[in-house]
């Protein structure tokens, strides 16, 4: 888990880029165990390791080809780089090194450029072809590891993070980006960033750069059918499989504990292969205890755990911080807990840390995907199953349907639920709505076929979990710590969407089939919670109580009216809300839509701020 960067054909702004690093003034914390680069004439690599396989010096990077032809730089972790390894060595090949980065060139050099199908991990990185003149550059298949790039005239720039471009490119602002942003509630969906022509490569894509020209390519696509039924022992074999090989470390690892299933039974699975095991939970204030569910689990389990208070944290310097390392805007205070919360992870030694990312865009677990599984359901003509799922659930029929039939109109209308209108209450009265309410972003379409899948594949490549991987990645490298996912194993993501749509639900239950799974693994209490609590922090606490005075100096000054908005109006609201505001009232959708709004907002300002 690392971070670099490249140039090609740009010699004046790599040698600016490598003044700056010879003063010290650009941050190591990627890669605090070594810095090391690589320059020719028309390329540069400069590399930051955070040693993880392979302590030894013996993995630094740059990784040079025996005949010097070809420089690899890598950020991630291959899981299966041991199997990978044994076989090239049946063929006479020879290591130096007992880490990943070997493998995966020696692997390029044997096989060619599709090798890349036989790596299991997260990854991005890029091999410089010096007789060629050609960069080759790839990402992993569900973008845990970050890339971005940015064109010149002359050449190309490619970076783990957007800072170190910024910082010599002098990059400027992204309206559309910001748009999509504050009005839709879009992030992360595209190969757009909040900078002008400055790209991120997305997710499952190979990128070629060779005579001044950017060829963009996919060398994986999720692939779905109805052909197997959920079989138990098949399940826990892949699941346990992929656990067992995101556990290889030669440094100290921790665990991610929620009161929820994804990260439970990760933590309860990861006692078969290993005995001492640290979990660290954090519970922000006015937001759902699930303190009962954890400490049941911690008794159940017998495992080493601690709770983390980040409460007197919170405030708007650390929040400057954590949208520093973000290096774009991000709404939800979790992501504020999450970079805190790693802070503290660090402190007491632990260098990886293991999550349930991932589970509930693969599995199906938002409480959304229940209505695409039910009209999945009535596509392929399974009224039986339908009619019991709303007999146990004790649902109206009848609304349940329309609700359906209006999801596909908002579907072939290009809506998702997964925005909200609220931007539009806060517009000066002669803007043009029209001009933003059609910034939609939806891949989905309305079909007859796998409609419920497709949903899942949406939240996985467009929406849901890219904005979750982006955060959690510039959380965890803020503080030199490698964030691993099993749920996110694409030999387990590939397999359970071979499974049939219908035992996603299975016994009417979301993520039906890791429950039944666990049943002997995880305690009861946790297997049979129906109520899904989103992610921990609280947006109201930390806008009316943490930063709000920050937030109205903020916006006397702000350029919201460029994009619309009546500045006078988020104002009032805001001062309406704080005056009266119950911090023990339930939440309703629509206030929670005005927070999330009003975070935007914050985040875009305090964002503006620093760049």
């Amino acid at each position: 888990m690392c971070g670099y960067i490249c140039f090609v054909n740009e010699n004046n702004l790599a040698n600016k880029y490598l003044n700056y690093t010879y003063k010290n003034e650009l941050s190591n914390h990627r890669g605090p165990n070594s810095q090391k680069f690589y320059k020719e004439n028309n390329f540069l690599a400069y590399f930051r390791r955070l040693s993880i396989i392979d302590v030894t010096h013996k993995s630094d990077q740059p990784i040079i080809s025996q005949d010097k032809r070809y420089i690899l730089v890598f950020n991630g972790e291959i899981y299966n780089f041991i199997e990978l390894r044994n076989r090239l060595k049946k063929k006479n090949i020879k290591f130096k090194s007992n880490g990943d980065a070997e493998v995966i060139l020696k692997s390029f050099i044997y096989y060619g450029e599709n090798f890349v199908d036989e790596l299991r991990g997260m990854f991005s990185f890029c091999i410089w072809d010096k007789h060629r003149q050609k960069l080759i550059a790839y990402r992993d298949r569900f973008g845990q590891k970050p890339l971005y790039y940015f064109k010149t005239n002359r050449g190309l720039i490619i970076s783990s993070e957007i800072k170190d471009i910024n910082k010599i490119a002098n990059l400027s602002k992204n309206s559309l980006t910001i748009n999509k942003y504050l009005f839709r509630n879009i992030l992360d969906n595209n190969d757009e960033t909040f900078y002008d022509n400055l790209k991120r490569l997305e997710p499952s894509r190979r990128l070629i750069f060779e005579k001044n020209t950017i060829k963009i390519s996919k060398y994986y696509d999720l692939k779905f059918s109805e052909k197997k039924n959920f079989i138990l022992e098949e399940f826990l074999d892949i699941y346990n499989e992929c656990l067992k090989l995101h556990l290889q470390s030669d440094v100290k690892i921790a665990f991610l504990l929620s009161g929820g299933i994804d990260s439970s039974s990760v933590v309860a699975s990861s006692l078969n292969f290993k005995k001492n095991i640290k979990a660290f939970t954090v519970i922000p204030k006015y937001t759902y205890n699930e303190k009962p569910y954890i400490n049941h689990f911690i008794k159940q389990k017998k495992i080493s755990h601690e709770y983390i208070n980040l409460d007197d944290k919170i405030n708007v310097d650390n929040f400057k911080k954590a949208l520093s390392f973000q290096d774009e805007p991000f709404h939800g205070t979790n992501s504020l807990y999450q970079f805190l919360l790693n802070q503290e992870i660090i402190k007491r030694k632990y260098k990886v840390v293991i999550t349930g990312e991932g589970a509930d865009e693969v599995l199906g677990g938002y409480d959304r995907m229940f209505l695409y599984y039910m009209w999945q359901l009535l596509n392929d003509n399974k009224i039986k199953k339908f009619d019991k799922i709303v007999f146990e659930r004790n649902l109206n029929k009848d609304l349940l349907k329309k609700n359906i039939l209006n999801l596909k109109k908002n579907i072939n209308k290009n809506i998702t639920d997964f925005e909200n209108n609220k931007a539009f209450e806060y517009l000066n009265s002669n803007t043009n709505k029209n001009k933003y309410y059609n910034l939609r972003w939806n891949d989905l379409r309305a079909s007859n076929k796998n409609v419920f899948k497709k949903s899942l594949k949406n939240s996985i490549f467009t929406n849901d979990l890219q904005i979750a991987l982006r955060m959690s990645d510039r959380n965890s490298m803020s503080s030199s710590i490698e964030n691993r996912a099993p749920y996110l194993d694409h030999k387990f993501v590939d397999y359970i969407f071979s499974i049939k749509s219908e035992d996603f639900y299975y016994n009417n239950m979301s993520k039906g089939m890791l429950r039944f799974a666990m049943r002997e693994t995880c305690p009861k209490k946790i297997l049979n919670r129906k109520n899904k609590t989103g992610r921990p922090g609280s947006d109201m606490y930390f806008i009316f109580k943490k930063v709000f005075d920050d937030y109205i100096d903020l916006l006397e000054t702000s350029d919201l009216t460029n994009y619309g908005f009546s500045i006078e109006k988020i104002k009032k609201t805001l001062f309406k809300f704080k005056k009266n505001l119950n911090y023990s009232s339930s939440l309703n959708k629509d206030f929670r839509n005005d927070m999330n709004f009003f975070f935007r907002i914050y985040s875009y300002l305090v964002w503006s701020k620093l760049n």
